[in-house]
C-alpha cells in the first residue's frame, strides 16, 4: 500500500490557524453570552445638530442626533433586563424642534422603567437642554454650556438687493399667507403675528416640558414663574446652570455612570452597554460631530423656527414645521 503523505509545515500552519480561529470564537461567544447577562449600564449618545434621521454617513448610518435611532434605542434599553439605568450623554447646540420633543417624550417613557441620568458634553443647549430636563438627574461639567430657552425666528429681506441689481418676482398665490417670509419683500404686520403666534406657542410647549421634567430633581423648586426669569435665551455655564436649578450636580461622565450604578443597584465597576458608537468610524457610518462650543453662543432655541415655517407654508397649505437651535 501506499503510505500516507506528511502534512507540510504550511498545511500544519493553517489547520492551527482555522483551529485556533474557531476556538477563539467559540470562547468570545461564550464569554459574551456570560456577559450579556450581568447587570449594565446603557449608555447613549446625542451629539452634533437634532433632526429626524440625523445626519447621513458614508453607508447611510443615521447620525447620534437623530430622534429615530434615539427612540430605538431607548426602547431596546428599556426592553433590555439587564440594563439596569442608562446614561444619556448630551452634546448638542440643538436642532429640530419637533424631533427634540419626540425625544424628550422618549426619555420620559424610558424613566418611567428604569433610572436615566444625563451627563453633559461640551454644550447642551436649546434642543440639547431639552432633551436633557427629561432625566432623572443631570450632571454638566462647571464649563458645560448650557440653557438657551428661548425661541427665535429670523427673516432675511434682499428685496433692496434685488432692485439694485435687477431682479424681480411676481407671485401667485392661493391665500395671503401662502408666501410668507418671502426673503424678496418684508413681512406683513399681520405676518409678523402669525409667526410670533408660532414662537409664543413653542415656547411653552418648551418651558412646560422643562417644568415637568424637572419637578422631581428639583423637588418643585424649579417653578413656573422662576423658569420664566431664565427662559430668556442666554446661555449658563455649568456652575451657573446648578444655581439656577437647571442642572443637579457639577461633573462629568464618570459621575454620571457611577449615579446610574448607584440607582441601578450595581455593586462594584459596572458594566457599560454603548448603544451608538462614535470615533472616527462612527463619523464614517453616521456619526455627527458636537455642534461646539461657538454653536451655543450664535444659535438660541430655533434653527430657524423662521426657515422651517416658511418651508412649510411655502410647500404645504397648512402649518409650519419649526426648529430649535
Amino acid at each position: 500500500p501506499t503510505p500516507p503523505k506528511k502534512l507540510t509545515i504550511w498545511q500544519i500552519f493553517w489547520i492551527f490557524i482555522v483551529c485556533g480561529t474557531l476556538l477563539l470564537w467559540l470562547v468570545g461567544g461564550i464569554i459574551a453570552a456570560v456577559a450579556s447577562t450581568q447587570p449594565r449600564i446603557g449608555l447613549i449618545d446625542v451629539s452634533g445638530a437634532i433632526s429626524d434621521e440625523g445626519a447621513r454617513g458614508l453607508f447611510g448610518a443615521g447620525s447620534a442626533g437623530g430622534a429615530r435611532e434615539f427612540m430605538e434605542q431607548t426602547e431596546k434599553a428599556a426592553k433590555d433586563d439587564t440594563i439596569k439605568a442608562v446614561v444619556i450623554r448630551v452634546n448638542s447646540p440643538g436642532g429640530s424642534a419637533s424631533a427634540s420633543q419626540e425625544m424628550f417624550e422618549a426619555v420620559q417613557r424610558l424613566r418611567a422603567k428604569k433610572p436615566v441620568i444625563c451627563s453633559m458634553g461640551d454644550v447642551a443647549a436649546s434642543g440639547g437642554y431639552y432633551i436633557a430636563a427629561g432625566c432623572d438627574k443631570i450632571y454638566a461639567n462647571p464649563a458645560t454650556l448650557t440653557g438657551s430657552i428661548g425661541v427665535i425666528s429670523q427673516f432675511p429681506n434682499y428685496g433692496e438687493l434685488f432692485r439694485k441689481v435687477g431682479l424681480g418676482e411676481t407671485t401667485i398665490k392661493s391665500g395671503k399667507f401662502k408666501d410668507a417670509g418671502n426673503p424678496s419683500r418684508p413681512l406683513t404686520a399681520e405676518e409678523k403675528k402669525l409667526f410670533q403666534d408660532m414662537v409664543n406657542s413653542i415656547f411653552t410647549e418648551f418651558k412646560n416640558d422643562v417644568v415637568r421634567g424637572r419637578k422631581a430633581a428639583t423637588g418643585g423648586k424649579l417653578t413656573a414663574q422662576k423658569l420664566a426669569l431664565l427662559a430668556t435665551g442666554r446661555v449658563f455655564t455649568g456652575r451657573q446652570a446648578k444655581e439656577a436649578l437647571l442642572v443637579d450636580e457639577n461633573g462629568g461622565l464618570y459621575d454620571a455612570i457611577q449615579e446610574a450604578a448607584k440607582r441601578g443597584k450595581i455593586e462594584g465597576t459596572p458594566k457599560i452597554r454603548e448603544f451608538s458608537g462614535g470615533g472616527a468610524l462612527g463619523s464614517l457610518f453616521g456619526a455627527s460631530s458636537s455642534g461646539g462650543i461657538m454653536g451655543a453662543l450664535t444659535n438660541t432655541l430655533g434653527e430657524s423656527v423662521g426657515r422651517g415655517a416658511v418651508r412649510e407654508l411655502q410647500q404645504q397649505a397648512q402649518t409650519s414645521s419649526p426648529a430649535f437651535h
